[in-house]
């Protein structure tokens, strides 16, 4: 039950926690107020920021009360719920203690390994497979390697393009999946630096980027260049937005138009030094190092600051460096143009990391959190692209697919184009007798 600002649900009678306890509105009240409590850092605390208050209308019945008319809630509110007495806990959980209403529980866990068992308590059946080990492999070779020898069952988007290709043409006991994902791929900008606040510069390095090349050549194809933030299958996706082509000669004239001429014609000095961030992932490296290239044809000189993961991420929250690239991954409600690109959503309020203003987005996009009407909520979302493509928060490269390589044993498995692993739930794991011969 709705209505615009108050929202009701009842739990489904048979749902129980991995312990076997009965999930309640005390749980569901807890797990929410655990995540809006002032200091929180949890990342749906944005999502759920027009929440007022949650409450319990009944053993069965929650209740939220919202601020102000929200389209997105019911993307923002769908999380795991925990029990009242571990969601009240401050700080992080002991694994050991964890207990969820999942398919799997968590059996043991450590730096580089989770395992998990099928919950006997889960109220659709018990997963066919009695137990998933997830192993933590940072080397892409390796991966590869794991898989050929029956050392790992599933991998996805985690094995370089070129071992991908060499595992469909000559690895029997291995198939690949290629699928639609919900994820798009961009070049952040700082708009803090004082030439990437100029919309024609933002534009000339959309026009220097030869997206088609890096998919190409870096990919192995399984992508196709972006336009904006929501791919094309996503339901509120706008075809008709204003696209940047490679153009490396437009990119040069749009630099000149900025003021940025080029110091000494065809000679080496830049009309540009930038600083541009990435992880020390060899294929993100690559990328990077195609990106430097082509922005050097139009005079740019982009510097590579290559990190770990952590440092990298770390540098892009506090704005520490002038270009950047990262994904989205699993989108889902399109209000994530308002959480990336709205004035108001700079961490830890939101994610719009590189300071883009716009009064026209923040309007729009604050009227299509607000819109119940899906056809108006639709024309909405609608503008706020185009007002993206127009004046570039960021550069966006491609729409990635999803790319699973799995054993021939495992059967039942349906890539979700939201990159989570929910189908192992369905899944089932073939005996080596039961598979036909060669």
């Amino acid at each position: 039950r709705s209505g615009d600002l108050a929202w009701e649900f009842d739990l489904d009678p048979a749902a129980r926690f991995q312990d076997g306890t009965a999930v309640t509105a005390a749980d569901v009240v807890a797990t929410y107020r655990s995540m809006l409590a002032e200091g929180s850092a949890s990342p749906r605390r944005a999502a759920l920021s027009s929440v007022q208050r949650v409450e319990a209308a009944g053993p069965g019945r929650v209740r939220f009360v919202l601020s102000a008319p929200d389209a997105s809630f019911l993307e923002g509110a769908t999380i795991g719920v925990l029990p009242e007495r571990l969601a009240a806990e401050p700080g992080p959980i002991d694994p050991a203690r964890l207990v969820g209403c999942g398919p799997f529980r968590l059996a043991s866990s450590s730096a580089d390994a989770w395992s998990l068992v099928a919950a006997t308590t889960w109220p659709d059946k018990v997963p066919t497979l009695a137990a998933v080990d997830f192993l933590v492999v940072p080397d892409a070779v390796m991966r590869a390697l794991l898989l050929r020898s029956g050392g790992l069952d599933l991998v996805q988007n985690a094995l370089e393009p070129d071992a991908v290709r060499a595992i469909a043409k000559d690895a029997p006991s291995l198939r690949v999946v290629i699928a639609p994902y919900d994820a798009e791929q961009y070049l952040g900008l700082n708009h803090r630096q004082p030439a990437l606040a100029n919309v024609l510069v933002r534009r000339a390095i959309a026009h220097a980027i030869d997206r088609e090349g890096i998919i190409r050549n870096l990919l192995g194809g399984a992508a196709e260049p972006a336009s904006g933030m929501l791919p094309p299958q996503h339901s509120d996706h706008a075809p008709r937005v204003r696209r940047y082509a490679y153009d490396p000669a437009a990119a040069r004239r749009l630099l000149d138009r900025a003021g940025l001429a080029d110091p000494d014609g065809s000679g080496p000095l830049p009309r540009l030094r930038l600083r541009l961030a990435t992880s020390t992932e060899p294929l993100r490296r690559r990328i990077a190092e195609a990106i430097a290239a082509n922005l050097e044809e139009v005079g740019i000189e982009a510097s590579i600051a290559s990190w770990e993961w952590g440092t990298f991420f770390a540098d892009v929250n506090r704005g520490n460096t002038d270009l950047y690239s990262l994904a989205w991954i699993g989108i889902h409600d399109a209000d994530l143009l308002r959480t990336v690109n709205h004035s108001g959503m700079a961490p830890p309020a939101g994610l719009n990391r590189g300071g883009y203003a716009n009064a026209r987005m923040d309007r729009v996009t604050d009227a299509a959190r607000a819109e119940q009407d899906p056809a108006r909520r639709r024309l909405l979302l609608a503008r706020a692209q185009r007002i993206a493509a127009r004046t570039l928060p960021a550069i966006p490269l491609w729409w990635p697919r999803s790319v699973v390589v799995l054993s021939v044993r495992v059967r039942g498995f349906e890539p979700s184009s939201s990159g989570d692993l929910g189908g192992l739930a369905h899944a089932s794991l073939a005996s080596v007798d039961a598979l036909p011969a060669d």
